[in-house]
C-alpha cells in the first residue's frame, strides 16, 4: 500500500514506461494520480480507474503549467525527442516549481555525466536544471534496457552474426517494467533529501555472452562480430537507421567496451523490493518472438 498522501504526477504517461508506471502506482493503492499526455484519448482506461488525464505538451510550458496544478511530486519522463530535450525538459521543471510541488524526479540515463553516449549531455543539463531548481529531487539514472535487446537478437538470429562495438566489456541490461516499477516506487517514497540513483539490472552480459546464451536458446548458432563503432554506425545507416540515431547506439556500444555500463548495484532492488529480471528471463519470456 501507498505510504504517502501527496498528489503525485507523471508526464509522458502514455508511453510505454508511463503507462507501466501508472500500472505499479495503482497496484500499490495509491489514489491521487495525475497523467499528462498529449493524447489524453489513449489514457481513458487508467481515467476510469480513477486517474486524473490532463493533456499538456513539453514544448507548450503554459500547458504544463495548468496540467501540473495540484501535484505534490512530478515525475518527468525524459522524452525521445533528442536535440530539444533540455529545453522540453526545462519547461516542465519550471512549470514544477510555479505549480508548488515540492519534489521532482527525474529517468535519466546511466553516468550521464561522464558517459560517452552522444545525448548523453542532454541528460546531464537536465539533471543541473533540477539540482539548480530548489525543490528536492530523486533523479534514477536507467541503465540500456533488456527491451532492447530483442530486435538486435532478432537480426543476430536472422543473419547468423550479432554485430557490436562493445569489445570484451559488459552491461548491466535492466527490463523497463523494473525501470518503471523503480519510478513508481521512488514517487511513493517518504525519504527525504536530495538522491541520485544508478538503476541497473542485476547481471551484466558481454555481447559474446548474448549470442553464446541466444544460440542455445533459440538452437541456432550465433557469433559475436566486433566491429569498430564507425563501422558499426555504418552498417545501421545502411540499413536504414538514421545518422544520428545510428551514431547514438555505436556510442552505447563504446560505452559499453569503455566499463562505463557495468556497475550493478541494489538501488532498483532496494526501492521495489523483489528481485529484477536478469536478461535470461527476459530472452525465454520472449523466445517466440525471437524467432518469428
Amino acid at each position: 500500500m501507498s505510504t504517502i498522501s501527496e498528489t503525485v504526477l507523471v508526464t509522458g504517461a502514455s508511453g510505454h514506461l508511463g503507462k507501466i508506471i501508472l500500472e505499479e502506482l495503482l497496484k500499490r493503492g495509491h489514489n491521487k494520480i495525475i497523467a499528462t499526455t498529449r493524447k489524453p484519448e489513449s489514457l481513458q482506461d487508467f481515467a476510469k480507474r480513477g486517474v486524473v488525464v490532463r493533456k499538456a505538451s513539453f514544448d507548450d510550458p503554459a500547458s504544463l503549467l495548468t496540467a501540473f496544478q495540484g501535484a505534490d511530486r512530478v515525475l518527468i519522463i525524459s522524452t525521445d525527442n533528442i536535440g530539444n530535450r533540455i529545453e522540453e525538459h526545462s519547461n516542465a521543471v519550471d512549470a514544477a516549481v510555479k505549480s508548488g510541488a515540492k519534489r521532482i524526479l527525474y529517468t535519466s540515463l546511466t553516468k550521464a555525466d561522464e558517459v560517452p553516449v552522444t545525448f548523453a549531455f542532454e541528460h546531464e543539463g537536465t539533471e543541473e536544471k533540477i539540482k539548480q531548481s530548489g525543490l528536492a529531487y530523486t533523479i534514477l539514472r536507467n541503465n540500456m534496457y533488456s527491451d532492447y535487446l530483442i530486435p538486435k537478437l532478432q537480426h543476430a538470429i536472422a543473419s547468423g552474426s550479432l554485430y557490436g562495438s562493445g569489445g570484451a566489456g559488459a552491461c548491466a541490461y535492466v527490463s523497463r517494467i523494473d525501470c518503471a516499477k523503480a519510478a513508481a516506487a521512488a514517487l511513493l517514497s517518504s525519504e527525504t533529501g536530495n538522491k541520485i540513483l544508478e538503476i541497473s539490472g542485476p547481471k551484466v552480459w558481454t555481447y559474446a555472452e548474448l549470442a553464446k546464451f541466444t544460440s542455445e536458446l533459440v538452437g541456432i548458432s550465433i557469433s559475436y562480430v566486433d566491429l569498430p563503432a564507425e563501422e558499426l554506425s555504418k552498417a545501421l545507416v545502411g540499413a536504414g537507421v538514421p545518422k544520428p540515431m545510428a551514431d547514438a547506439l555505436a556510442s552505447f556500444d563504446v560505452s559499453i567496451r569503455e566499463g562505463y555500463l557495468k556497475e550493478v548495484n541494489s538501488s532498483a532492488k532496494d526501492l521495489i523490493g523483489e528481485d529484477l529480471q536478469d536478461v535470461s528471463a527476459i530472452l525465454k519470456e520472449n523466445r517466440s518472438a525471437l524467432v518469428s
